[in-house]
């Protein structure tokens, strides 16, 4: 069984497009703009979903294709990564929160307080792209 690297990049250029305008909407607009509005929220959550899933689908793959590992679940994905090395401890135990924070998005989101979102957001970006350079990494050691 082989990682298919192809499947992959294009999961973390997802992860990458999807980031980057979460960045765009936090430079553009101002945190009461956001809370105000319907419509920049909604794309914001959109967003975090799609990053959510297409972290979710690269570290399945990579534990099902080269270690032949199943999951189950978001969270046991993350944690699965970690003790495989695929990411390190340190950034599972930082995406943890927002594997977390997925599950409630999906199947509560009407309970979740917008600005506390927000905040979670502008700190935790910088954890996708973090995971962007820990699954290259990752890549490019399985070439060797």
């Amino acid at each position: 069984m082989n990682v298919e690297k192809k499947r992959v990049t294009q999961y973390l250029h997802d992860i990458l497009s999807n980031t980057r305008d979460i960045e765009s909407l936090l430079k553009e607009y101002g945190d009461d703009e956001i809370i105000r509005n319907k419509h920049l929220l909604k794309s914001l959550k959109y967003s975090l979903l799609e990053i959510s899933e297409a972290m979710s689908l690269v570290l399945q793959h990579i534990l099902a294709k080269q270690y032949g590992i199943p999951v189950k679940g978001y969270i046991d994905t993350i944690k699965k990564a970690a003790e495989h090395n695929i990411v390190s401890q340190e950034l599972s135990i930082s995406l943890k929160p927002f594997f977390d924070f997925r599950n409630t998005l999906v199947h509560r989101y009407w309970t979740i307080d917008d600005a506390k979102l927000l905040n979670n957001c502008k700190s935790g970006l910088k954890d996708f792209f973090t995971f962007i350079e820990a699954i290259e990494k990752f890549l490019g050691s399985i070439d060797s």
